[in-house]
């Protein structure tokens, strides 16, 4: 492992990793705008490691899997965080929240158990949601209430993320990373027909 830390990808992701502890820490002593700008930064090393990679040649099976451990973590983390930090986002939306996260854990679930690893398919819907998700928590975070309209569109793409990531899990027998999209991946298995 520490032969692949070298790469200034790996780095980048290893960030958040460093970062999450920090996080932890910063939400049991009830600060939320440190824990907005720290997911500033976990943002910007999220944004860059992927493009860094492929622009240095050094994507990897490594990389790939050490970004989604990385990713999870901090989703995982970031919704027990915005749960003690901003309660009434959960409060006003139970089913919303709720539909929300079984979509997510059973995705992560399918994955674990299908192909004993956490699959995290790095596709369109999981990148745009990504972004919007940041964005909530973030603006959340740092201004102490939360916009309806960032929420609908955070959970909206996590929702479609999280269903099209459980699906593609359920229908193929390998994990392709790479696949882009549930629409694409069909269209190479009709091709390939």
């Amino acid at each position: 492992m520490g032969q692949h830390l070298k790469t200034i990808p790996n780095q980048l992701t290893a960030i958040r990793f460093v970062l999450i502890p920090i996080l932890w820490l910063l939400a049991v002593l009830k600060q939320p705008v440190l824990i907005g700008l720290g997911l500033c930064v976990a943002l910007v090393s999220d944004a860059l490691d992927g493009p860094i990679a492929r622009w240095l040649n050094q994507a990897s099976d490594f990389g790939a899997r050490f970004d989604s451990l990385a990713d999870n973590l901090l989703t995982l983390s970031a919704v027990i965080w915005l749960l003690m930090l901003r309660p009434e986002v959960f409060a006003e939306h139970p089913l919303a929240c709720g539909v929300a996260l079984a979509l997510y854990l059973s995705s992560l679930a399918v994955g674990w158990i299908k192909f004993r690893r956490f699959a995290n398919l790095h596709l369109y819907s999981s990148k745009a949601g990504g972004l919007v998700q940041y964005i909530f928590l973030i603006h959340t975070l740092l201004f102490g209430g939360y916009s309806q309209l960032l929420f609908v569109a955070a959970v909206g793409l996590f929702v479609i993320s999280s269903t099209e990531t459980l699906v593609l899990q359920l229908v193929h027998s390998q994990v392709d990373e790479h696949m882009g999209s549930l629409l694409l991946a069909w269209r190479r298995l009709e091709i390939r027909d």
